[in-house]
């Protein structure tokens, strides 16, 4: 059971078409990015886990902090670990994916999948639709008819323009068009910031507590991500100015950032990620903070199959965990397109609820043909 070697493979695979995604604007995603961590055990057992980026920051720190931290260490040591890569995280970024690749073969080892051990409330959860570019009410009301075709009982939309009363208005004609068919959450991305080639406007708390009441007209499901994910004052405001549900947490990091959050109130839905915030043992932690407090835990999961396998075992874990985003904007972002680095895609059943996987750990195969065609570095 102990740790003889650990490797980091970073490929960038190419995609057919340009994703134009709310959260990078004007910087259309060519790209799937993907950092495979392998963790290797005398036992010949092999764990997997991966980031959604090609992250030159984590090789860069590969030898001085994160091989010393997993050499020789017993795979049961999780919570060691997990304490070394919140210090590694001060020098690289988010090297959460090592964890998971350790629970990946921890669970091999166990004969059990990850949802299993560390808490096993479920084997499905309920999944929603969740898509990422901007588009027409005649769109998408046409891609609410498909996801309710599909099964799904749930949509969520972005609102991105500069001016935010442009998205209730996009979003009020869609609810129009689909009625009480599909429920509809929405989505800000106003919890961070890229510093592309174009940035859309902020929203201050007087801009978002004007958006939230206009959306609670509409009758929408959450409101995610409204302001600047640290702004916890903020964020609390807004949540007892309107009956909405307020979401987000994605990108905050380690379990101290969401006691403030929770102390300060800022949610209803707590959306922490595994693969981007903390790995699986800080978000079992926040979950049953969550819980206490008798909110929403749900992991946030637009990363890429591996992400999205992580949150699944994440969700199936605990008990206060409803729903999980799936991460599916067709015809540019399809589950195939996300799910490439894996030899079969994540697909969700006919009445809208997704399997967690029930082989050993992950209980997802690695498509290494395809990544070590697109691979640009390893370590």
């Amino acid at each position: 059971m102990k740790i003889v070697d650990v490797k980091l493979q970073l490929a960038e695979i190419p995609l057919e078409e340009p994703f134009h995604s709310t959260w990078n604007p004007a910087n259309p995603e060519t790209t799937l990015f993907v950092s495979l961590v392998e963790v290797i055990t005398d036992d010949g057992i092999h764990g997997y886990g991966a980031a959604c980026d090609s992250s030159q920051l984590l090789a860069g720190i590969w030898e001085s902090h994160i091989r010393p931290l997993l050499i020789g260490k017993d795979i049961s040591e999780v919570e060691a670990i997990n304490t070394g890569l919140v210090n590694a995280s001060l020098y690289a970024f988010r090297p959460w994916c090592v964890e998971v690749a350790v629970w990946d073969a921890l669970g091999k080892y166990a004969k059990l999948p990850i949802y299993k051990m560390l808490g096993g409330a479920k084997s499905r959860v309920l999944a929603y639709a969740s898509t990422g570019e901007l588009k027409s009410p005649e769109e998408r009301a046409q891609d609410a008819q498909r996801f309710i075709e599909e099964g799904f009982t749930m949509m969520k939309l972005r609102a991105h323009h500069d001016d935010p009363f442009e998205d209730v208005r996009i979003i009020s004609e869609i609810k129009k068009k689909v009625g009480d068919r599909i429920k509809i959450a929405v989505d800000a991305n106003q919890g961070w910031f890229f510093s592309g080639n174009r940035v859309v406007a902020k929203w201050d708390i007087k801009k978002a507590i004007k958006v939230a009441r206009a959306l609670e007209e509409i009758g929408i499901e959450w409101l995610e991500e409204p302001l600047y994910g640290y702004d916890f004052e903020g964020l609390a405001e807004l949540r007892k100015s309107t009956s909405l549900n307020i979401a987000g947490g994605e990108l905050n990091a380690q379990v101290h950032e969401y006691r403030e959050l929770l102390k300060h109130g800022c949610f209803d839905i707590y959306q922490m990620d595994v693969v981007l915030s903390g790995g699986f043992l800080q978000n079992r932690k926040v979950a049953a903070m969550v819980e206490a407090e008798n909110k929403i835990y749900t992991p946030h999961t637009w990363t890429h199959g591996m992400g999205l396998a992580a949150a699944l075992h994440m969700a199936g874990a605990v008990s206060n965990c409803p729903f999980i985003e799936y991460c599916y904007d067709p015809p540019h972002w399809n589950y195939t397109v996300r799910d490439l680095m894996l030899t079969e895609p994540l697909a969700v059943e006919k009445d809208g609820y997704i399997n967690v996987p029930d082989k050993p750990g992950l209980g997802v195969e690695v498509n290494h043909e395809l990544l070590d065609r697109y691979t640009v570095l390893r370590k």
